[in-house]
């Protein structure tokens, strides 16, 4: 829950001067995009949620490990939320009118957008949803942007944070230093000028 309440911070703390809209990846049932969407209403902005709605894809990341040395599994189909289950969550618990939902798997529709982001929170469990997300979503990012994921406790996604053919030679960057990382569950980004 604090995760949650940091980016909700992040939201209510962005200058309003400062354009762009949020977006969640991985919304799961839509308790999570509920409470951004509220933060989003009284912010006066847009929040994009992009997921299946058909759960983790198919993958071969068998050996996911936490920080604490346990093995999780992420098989197809898990935490699955179905858009009209997700939709009346949100419409019952938060602020749908000011959501976007964008339904399909993360390398299909993230290269389709052209959004200016203020912020992106991942909740993506997989190694390859993080790469694609930071990969297609980093580049959209304003100066002073935040880039939050909620999976820095797996091993496998920590080291697509520290990769250098992502950062320096897919995007251009040097290679970031997260806060939280290898520490807390949530591992942040604030995106600043080159």
């Amino acid at each position: 829950m604090s995760e949650i309440l940091y980016f909700v911070d992040v939201i209510l703390d962005t200058p309003a001067d400062r354009n762009g809209a949020f977006m969640e990846c991985g919304a799961f049932k839509g308790e999570s995009t509920a409470k951004f969407s509220i933060a989003c209403r009284l912010a006066g902005r847009r929040l994009i949620v992009c997921d299946s709605f058909e759960g983790i894809p198919e993958n071969d990341e068998s050996d996911h490990m936490t920080l604490d040395g346990k093995a999780v599994e992420f098989p197809k189909g898990s935490y699955m939320g179905g858009l009209e289950e997700v939709e009346k969550n949100i419409a019952d618990n938060g602020a749908i009118e000011v959501c976007e939902f964008v339904k399909g798997y993360f390398e299909e529709t993230l290269p389709e957008r052209e959004d200016v982001l203020v912020g992106v929170y991942l909740d993506v469990d997989l190694a390859s949803s993080t790469r694609t997300c930071i990969g297609h979503l980093w580049p959209r990012l304003v100066d002073g942007g935040w880039l939050m994921s909620q999976d820095g406790h797996l091993r496998l996604v920590l080291d697509e944070f520290k990769d250098p053919n992502l950062w320096v030679e897919t995007l251009g960057e040097e290679v970031p230093h997260p806060l939280g990382f290898g520490e807390e569950k949530l591992i942040r980004l604030q995106k600043t000028a080159r």
